[in-house]
């Protein structure tokens, strides 16, 4: 099959100018894809007027552990990818949940860090993803259109980091808990060429489609869309808002939603095309019934990963720690520092929990969506 994901090599009767493309269907798009960070920031403003901040750990625990459990349906599930990819299933994880436990135990702040670090990273590489099917579906584009799309991606997420309000204040902080010392000239100097670099991006993006359209590589006006909707929720709640939550819960519901409608279309291709016996577990889950089933394996999944990690007031939010941490740190007195409790190393183990759980996400997702992959294109084809 040709990859018209990254070259665009695939011409449409020589038409030209636009050439819309669908991941679905125009109606499931519209509803997930362009529609929902609009509804995410609804949802997430009325929660932020009239729930307790609960409500981000609510949504944690309803959508972004449900679609962590996509991934492992979509990788351990199908069995061309467990042949393929055995040993990155086996010995990734192994090392993170390593990692995971030994930066608790050693540099926690640095472990956090890297986590968020590692989460941004992972929002950008998924909007850019979706934007490389979105060509993909339609044919349009040049091979230099996917190296565009990450390069605008990235200035359009990193200048809003560096400038809007919300997150500002995150950042500065930051540097002075190093000792780095920054004043208000050299963060208006940094915002300034943050702004400049994001004119001059948005500007060769603009020559670039103009070119595509201008030459017949067709331009997917769905893609925009898209792209518009993500920055326009991103956008809106770090600079209308000063509610890490808003962000927080409309970010979860908007990217959580969508990986799992993705991870549903594409193991609704491959139960269609090769059929539901002997493609392996997660090819059941998009026969008839399907839906349910995926629906109720991710919230099951939810519950035990709460049960399991449970929280501070375990009965309080329906857990009930099942598996206990007995670990307690001695004490430091020269220092100051005062012994664990065993309630305190439980919450660290909790903690090492979530984030060895979404770093094991995020390194799977990094290789098993490679939509230049002829195998991974099969199933959005």
């Amino acid at each position: 099959m040709t990859d018209m994901s990254l070259t665009g090599s695939v011409r449409d009767g020589g038409r030209s100018g636009w050439r819309p493309g669908w991941i679905q269907t125009p109606r499931q798009d519209l509803a997930w894809f362009v529609c929902l960070p609009a509804v995410a920031a609804l949802v997430a403003i009325g929660c932020h007027h009239w729930l307790p901040y609960v409500a981000l750990a609510s949504v944690n625990l309803w959508v972004t552990i449900p679609h962590h459990c996509a991934t492992w349906v979509r990788t351990f599930g199908l069995e061309e990818d467990w042949h393929r990819w055995r040993g990155r299933l086996l010995v990734g994880p192994v090392l993170i949940v390593v990692l995971a436990f030994l930066g608790h135990r050693w540099a926690p702040t640095t472990l956090l860090l890297l986590v968020t670090m590692w989460d941004h990273q992972h929002s950008i590489m998924q909007q850019h993803g979706f934007t490389r099917i979105y060509d993909f579906k339609a044919g349009t584009g040049t091979p230099w259109t996917g190296r565009f799309d990450m390069a605008i991606n990235w200035v359009l997420y990193g200048n809003m980091f560096l400038t809007a309000p919300l997150f500002v204040q995150y950042w500065v902080r930051e540097l002075f808990t190093w000792r780095i010392a920054i004043g208000v000239e050299t963060v208006q100097a940094l915002q300034g060429a943050s702004w400049s670099l994001t004119a001059l991006a948005l500007t060769g993006y603009g020559f670039h489609l103009a070119g595509c359209w201008r030459r017949g590589d067709g331009v997917n006006p769905v893609k925009l869309l898209f792209l518009l909707a993500s920055y326009g929720l991103w956008y809106g709640t770090a600079w209308h808002t000063d509610s890490i939550l808003v962000f927080g819960i409309s970010h979860r519901l908007m990217h959580g939603l969508q990986y799992m409608v993705i991870v549903r279309i594409y193991l609704t291709k491959k139960a269609r095309d090769r059929g539901v016996s002997g493609g392996g577990v997660g090819l059941s889950l998009a026969g008839r019934g399907g839906l349910l089933r995926f629906v109720g394996v991710s919230l099951l999944y939810a519950l035990v990963f709460q049960l399991v990690v449970g929280q501070p007031q375990p009965l309080e939010t329906f857990g009930f720690g099942v598996v206990g941490f007995d670990l307690v740190y001695d004490a430091i007195p020269e220092l100051g520092v005062g012994q664990f409790s065993q309630q305190q190393a439980y919450e660290l183990f909790a903690t090492a929990m979530v984030d060895a759980v979404a770093m094991v996400h995020y390194y799977f997702d990094s290789f098993i969506w490679k939509v230049s992959d002829h195998r991974v294109a099969e199933g959005l084809k």
